[in-house]
């Protein structure tokens, strides 16, 4: 277990140029955070948006190069499907969502903060080190450093802040909880593939609704568990 501190709030001197400047870098943050969210969303629903769009995507098109052959069949089936769902789930569709669009929110947050004559005299958010091999991220030989974390707590910044360490320090019980969701991933297909017969459609529908549902539910209440603000000491405990 470990903590993430929120820091020292009080009075500070801001020059008016300096606090202009912040509000123009907190948006451009904003938005580069956006771009990348936009990115990873992207990455996560590309394929099956155009597959809804333009109602011409098949099985056989996906899987035809893994299916060529016998040994093509059983690999993808043995290592390729399993594989797939075990990035796709944790990864795709929960941590790197939770590494990105919470730093655009907080961003947005701040630039209004920054425009408040209440927040004029005071920091709005500031950066944290943590220790080696807590945070995702290319190898380092030292700790990661978490920047955006807001300086003065509301109820918005406690969730998103759960949120944005739910991205940036994953853990094993939410990438477990995402797993179904990789495998309603790949049912998302069989149901809107137009070689697929109505009614495996529609139990691949069904099925991917309802193991997406709970897979994201669960990640939800381990996440509601695993970070939590403690009073008014500005912490957050990540379990």
């Amino acid at each position: 277990m470990n903590t993430i501190t929120c820091g020292e709030r009080g009075p500070v001197r801001i020059s008016p140029t300096r606090r202009a400047l912040r509000t123009v870098g907190y948006l451009t943050t904003a938005v580069t955070w956006t771009a990348l969210w936009l990115v990873v969303l992207g990455l996560a629903w590309a394929i099956p948006v155009y597959g809804i769009v333009s109602g011409d995507l098949t099985v056989h098109e996906i899987t035809r190069p893994a299916t060529s052959s016998v040994g093509g069949f059983v690999g993808l089936v043995l290592v390729g499907l399993p594989a797939f769902v075990a990035v796709w789930g944790p990864g795709v569709l929960w941590v790197l969502p939770c590494a990105t669009w919470p730093l655009a929110a907080l961003s947005g947050v701040y630039v209004l903060r920054s425009l408040r004559p209440s927040y004029a005299a005071e920091p709005l958010s500031r950066s944290e080190r943590t220790e080696l091999g807590e945070t995702i991220g290319p190898p380092a030989t030292t700790g990661a450093t978490l920047s955006l974390l807001p300086v003065r707590r509301s109820r918005a910044t406690d969730l998103l802040m759960a949120f944005y360490l739910a991205g940036w320090k994953p853990d094993g019980r939410t990438a477990v909880a995402m797993l179904p969701a990789g495998v309603a991933y790949v049912l998302m297909f069989g149901a809107i593939a137009v070689d697929v017969g109505d009614g495996a459609r529609l139990v691949c529908g069904v099925l991917a609704g309802a193991l997406a549902a709970g897979s994201y539910g669960w990640a939800l209440v381990l996440l509601r568990r695993r970070s939590r603000p403690l009073g008014e000491d500005r912490r957050w405990e990540i379990r």
